[in-house]
């Protein structure tokens, strides 16, 4: 099938290409070793909802699964307000000139204050509807949950973001980012991270 369309595209100059970072990212859609890998967790990279697929945080899922014995004892950790991991994933819109080259690294987070980093960005790029920057990133898990009991980092959150000097206004000092939700704009049509967060 897919030959078959190459082909029939042909004569239209039809080409392989990969999705705008900006939608991928907007959108939330996660990349496999840029942002998240087999050292994370389903809850710390917002994917926890698959886990309870109740919509509730409830462990309605009777049959085996991989990992099930660990991901339901880290649920209830949650629950309780306990921390079993040290950093969530979270959406941030950053300051810095527009960033429209693929990261090759990943970029270190602070505090707002400043200082030691506590995180880092795996996804960024320059929103063209948005005219900023946002990304995807690493901080500190907090603690809170939204109202479907799964892990989400508080918006409004401030940090520093510390850009490579092609994309710092000034070079050597770290920009402003905040926290929003992902996705970062309202789908035309709700994904199954949009209809659990209600």
């Amino acid at each position: 099938m897919w030959n078959a369309v190459l082909d029939a595209g042909k004569k239209h100059n039809l080409m392989v290409i990969a999705p705008a970072h900006h939608r991928r990212i907007q959108a939330g859609i996660l990349s496999w070793g840029q942002d998240m890998d087999d050292q994370h967790n389903p809850f710390q990279c917002n994917l926890g909802y698959q886990v309870s697929l109740s919509g509730k945080g409830e462990w309605n899922k009777k049959t085996d699964y991989v990992g099930k014995t660990a991901l339901e004892k880290m649920g209830a950790e949650i629950k309780a307000g306990k921390k079993p991991y040290k950093l969530q994933l979270v959406g941030l819109e950053l300051g810095g000139k527009p960033i429209e080259e693929y990261a090759p690294d990943f970029w270190l987070v602070s505090n707002e204050d400043g200082g030691d980093p506590v995180g880092f960005i795996t996804s960024p790029w320059y929103h063209p509807e948005k005219k900023q920057n946002i990304a995807m990133g690493y901080v500190p898990f907090d603690g809170s949950l939204n109202a479907n009991g799964f892990p989400k980092a508080k918006v409004g959150t401030k940090y520093k973001v510390h850009l490579p000097a092609q994309y710092s206004v000034t070079p050597g000092t770290p920009v402003d980012a905040v926290v929003v939700d992902i996705p970062f704009k309202e789908s035309f049509n709700a994904n199954t991270r949009e209809v659990v967060k209600g």
